[in-house]
Parts: C-alpha cells; structure tokens; sequence
C-alpha cells in the first residue's frame, strides 16, 4: 500500500464549459494517526520540535520534515537507518529480514522488548521521529513519538514500527508509518526449541531453524547491515536480470516535426495545413516528463531509460545521465522500413533493435504512470517470463471492416496470424498498463511473420495491413511458446476529454488505489482543450510533486551527479 497525502485534490469547473476552466486545491487535515495518546505532555514535545526548527511542519497530526528530492523508496531506507542507529547504539543485537513490503524489517530478540523501547528514547530525544506499537495482527496499538518510547516498556508489542514522517512542499504527498522501519520481536519456539518464531511472515518462513541462521553481511542503499545466510540467497520468486524501460514520444506541437510530417503527407497525396497552424492545435502537455518521474519515485529498479523519437529531445531531459538515452528512429530501422514514419505499430515493432536493451523491459506510453511503489515481480517472474495483462474488451469476431479504427484492424490482423500458427483464436485485447517485453520474442516474432512485420515497418502512417506488435502479438506469441503468462496488475484509465471521467481524479490523488494509471484523450468528449490543459498541468505535479533525477537541474539531478543518490537495491 501507498502512504498517500493528507490533502484533498479538487477540481472545481467554473463558467460554461466553453470557457476557460479555473482550478483550485483544498486542503484538509488528515485524521491523527491511530492509537496516537495526545496527551498534553505529548503536544507540548510536538510544539517544542516545531518550535526549535522552523523547517518543520504539521501535517497529517503529526510533525513532518518538508522534501523536494526524496522517493518513496529512499524514506523507507532512511527509516531503517533510524532503527538501525539506535539499536546499534544501545548493543542491541538485530538482523535484517526480508518480506514483500516496500518498507525495511529487522528482527530482534523478544526479550530485548524494552531495551528496544529505551534505545529510541535515548537515540532521539528531540527528532520528530515516531514509533507505533503493534499487536499480532499488525495493527498499531499506540503511536508517540520516540522520545517517549520509554514510557512503554511494560506494553506487550509484537513489533514497534519507527519512522520520520515527510511531507512535499505542495502537501500532496506525505509518506508516513507506511514507509517505516519494522523492528519485529522473534522468540523462541517453545514447543520446538531448535526453531525462532517470527510474528509475522518472512520469504523464509515464519518458522525459521536455529542451524540455518548464521551470521551474514547486507548491503542496502551503500550501507551494510547484518542479516542471516538464508536471507543473501537468490530466492524462487526474486526478479535477479536487469529491467529497462522504453517510452516511444513525439512532441505534435513542434513546427520542424510537423513540417517533416507535412511533406511526407504531400508525397502520398494528402492535403496539409501550415505547419505553424497545425502546431499552434498540439499541446506538449509534459506527461513524459511525469512519467519519467513517476518510475524514479515508484520503481528505482527499472535499470535504464529508451527514450525513441524521431529527431527530438525534450528540453528539460539531462541527457548526460548514464540511465537514459534518446534513441532516434534511424537507429531502430536501419535498412528496413521507410522514414520518417508517423506509425506507432511500425515503431513498435523496431524497439528490439535498440542497442544495449535489456532482454526484458517495460514498455510505456507517456499517458501511463506508475502510481504507488511496484515490485519487478508485477511484470515478471523470477525464470524471466513476462507477464501480460488482459482486458475484458473483446475483439470483434470477423474480418476488418471499413470504418474499425486501426488498433482494432491491427488486432484482427494479429489473431489470424495466431490462428494460423498454433490454432487458436484470440479474442481479448489488453489494458492500458505498462507492456513486459522480451526482446527475444520479438525477434522470433520477425522470423516467423517476416512480411507482416517487414509491411508494418514499411508503412508511414498507419495502415489496414498492421500488426501491433508491442501491446498485443507479442504477449499472444509469448503466452503460446512459454515466455508470456496472464498477470494482475490494478491500473486506473481516465479519459482527461470526458468530464464524468475527470471525475475520477481527485479519487487517485487521495487515495492512490492503483499500481499504475493512464490518462487518455479520445477527442470526442465534453472537456475543451484549454481545460484539459488546466487539469494536466494541476493533478500531475500535485501527484509527482518530486522532480526526476532524469530532469535538469532538479534536486534529485543535482545529488546524482554528486553522487549523493542512492543506488538500487533500496
């Protein structure tokens, strides 16, 4: 789950909907967290922190740190560096344990209960730093901060939750207990005195034997932590090969994009408008640039960036970071195919030409957004088959008819290809989620449909004679020769053109329900342009408000080049 804000994102359309749409945010108070004992002792601690650093803020009922550069995944390391220095400098033994949460656990003798308690009572006397008492069932039974721990000692806990809450400048993203360090409180098992018992579920069990647990070194975020030998190996279900990530972008609103467009239109006949007319109709309304900046929050394993286009670079991408790179289409085509081309299917089907591409990679739009912290292993499985992602919608039975939009031709084209090869017939598309692809099945793809892939390559535009290789054959061949299974994935889709859709955003930002989400504009709706353009440009940086590594200048940009980020694993 996702620590989301303490804010209320709302939209308010003003006026007739022709007219220009105004935008508004209302904040309003998060409840205080559970089990917290506000008693005046306790307040007065809290309006003493603020009061000694300005720097801090009150958000969410409690007391927060302001960040402009930190993910998600860096708060739940620097938590665990929390609990880390205070064990260590009380003598308490712990080792790190591994589970399937975002957040860091360490385990801890049960006996050493109260030491633990006293340790982040003397480690932080005057930090705004919290801890929440669990029960058996993983549910917070007080909250306080960490200068009062000691209070507790005599409360029975099966883990004590310790984190730093922090907070953006805009109030739009507060990352909390969701993000802290668990210390869990291992005991011996009475029935079987060779085994420890943990609490709660580990990846190795919750009954781990004595003999197994010897002494091991870890290294997260560039600091060692001690764990036991299980807990270093390569697990059944780990995700161990490297995972890149390629965007296909175009920026319509560029006058020399368009002129080259225009001119390959006129040769085919087609009538065009000035280019500088046409321009002046496009938005570049930055969804790569939030895109980008939701894999840097979200998921900083994803090893490198592929960013295709034909002869553009977006002016705020740092191009001299080592983790992405722009990929022009000549690099992509080579002798096969015709450009310049302004047929997705036909760059789709090229991406695996891509220099140095992992042989498994995420392929996104730059209307899709990962939404909450994800794992590898949403896309794929440990022995490196890709997981797709089905939808409900069916494709129509029947040949192609005059009038079905591309995609959908482009689909029917697909499943005679796949009728034809291992005779069945496919029926449903896929979602609008990020694609898992492997470079390999897209090859065999090439080999075994050479002209039906040689054809969509060839065509400038796109044509009834496509295929759509990336969002759809490939997972159909994939699922057929052992490399593609059906996955699950929560995605959330908004059509930002309709205006009951538009709806749907407030419900993202303040609940964060989904692991990724795609905002689309179907051009047929009710939302004028310039409101569209408002809405954009007011819910993507309250959901992103942390700039990328990836964006000039940013502080996160600036801490990687001195070397100051932290490296995956986290």
């Amino acid at each position: 789950a996702c620590s989301h804000s303490s804010s209320v994102w709302a939209i308010h359309r003003i006026g007739p909907s022709s007219s220009p749409a105004c935008f508004t945010q209302r904040i309003t108070a998060s409840a205080v967290p559970q089990g917290t004992a506000r008693d005046r002792a306790f307040k007065a601690a809290e309006e003493r922190l603020l009061e000694r650093d300005r720097t801090l803020v009150r958000d969410g009922g409690q007391v927060c740190r302001v960040i402009d550069a930190e993910s998600p995944f860096d708060i739940a390391q620097a938590n665990l560096a929390l609990a880390a220095d205070a064990l260590e400098a009380a003598g308490v033994p712990y080792f790190l344990v591994r589970d399937t949460k975002i957040r860091h656990s360490v385990a801890v003798h049960a006996d050493y209960r109260g030491a633990v308690l006293k340790a982040l009572a003397d480690r932080f006397p005057d930090g705004p730093v919290y801890v929440g008492l669990l029960n058996d069932a993983d549910t917070t039974m007080v909250t306080t901060l960490a200068q009062r721990a000691a209070d507790h000692v005599h409360t029975e806990c099966s883990g004590v939750r310790v984190y730093a809450p922090v907070v953006s400048a805009t109030g739009t993203l507060r990352l909390g207990a969701t993000y802290g360090c668990l210390i869990s409180f291992w005991y011996h098992d009475e029935e079987e005195p060779d085994f420890f018992l943990s609490p709660r579920r580990t990846l190795i069990g919750q009954r781990v034997p004595r003999a197994s647990m010897r002494r091991a070194p870890a290294v997260l975020g560039g600091r060692a932590y001690p764990t036991v030998e299980p807990y270093t190996h390569t697990l059944h279900h780990d995700v161990p090969f490297p995972i890149d990530a390629v965007y296909t972008w175009v920026d319509g609103s560029d006058v020399d994009w368009l002129e080259r467009k225009n001119a390959v239109l006129a040769s085919m006949g087609v009538v065009t408008e000035d280019a500088a007319t046409s321009a002046a109709r496009f938005r570049n309304r930055d969804e790569l640039r939030y895109s980008l900046r939701s894999l840097d929050m979200y998921a900083p394993w994803i090893r490198n960036v592929y960013l295709v286009t034909d002869r553009q670079v977006p002016p705020w991408l740092d191009t001299r970071h080592p983790r992405v790179r722009v990929v022009d289409h000549t690099e992509i085509f080579g002798d096969e195919g015709a450009l310049p081309t302004y047929n997705s299917h036909a760059i789709e089907s090229r991406l695996h030409h891509i220099d140095g591409l992992a042989e498994h990679f995420l392929y996104f739009n730059d209307d899709v957004f990962a939404a909450r912290p994800i794992q590898p292993s949403l896309f794929f499985l440990g022995n490196g088959a890709a997981k797709h992602f089905m939808s409900s919608n069916a494709i129509p039975m029947g040949p192609a008819l005059e009038g079905d939009e591309f995609s959908r031709i482009a689909a029917k084209n697909n499943r005679a290809l796949i009728s034809g090869m291992f005779g069945q017939t496919l029926v449903n598309s896929f979602i609008h989620a990020p694609h898992p692809l492997r470079r390999s099945v897209m090859a065999d793809l090439e080999t075994h449909f050479p002209e039906a892939l040689r054809r969509t390559a060839r065509n400038r535009l796109r044509d009834p004679s496509d295929v759509s290789v990336a969002s759809s054959l490939h997972h159909y061949f994939g699922y057929h020769t052992g490399r593609s299974v059906p996955g699950r994935i929560s995605s959330g889709f908004v059509n930002v053109g309709l205006s009951e859709q538009v709806k749907k955003l407030n419900g993202l930002l303040a609940t964060r329900p989904h692991d990724v989400f795609c905002l689309n504009d179907f051009h047929d709706g009710d939302v004028s342009e310039d409101e569209q353009d408002a809405t954009l440009a007011a819910f993507l940086p309250s959901y992103f408000p942390i700039a990328s590594q990836f964006e000039t200048g940013s502080p996160r940009n600036e801490r990687f080049h001195a070397g100051r980020l932290p490296a995956w694993p986290l």
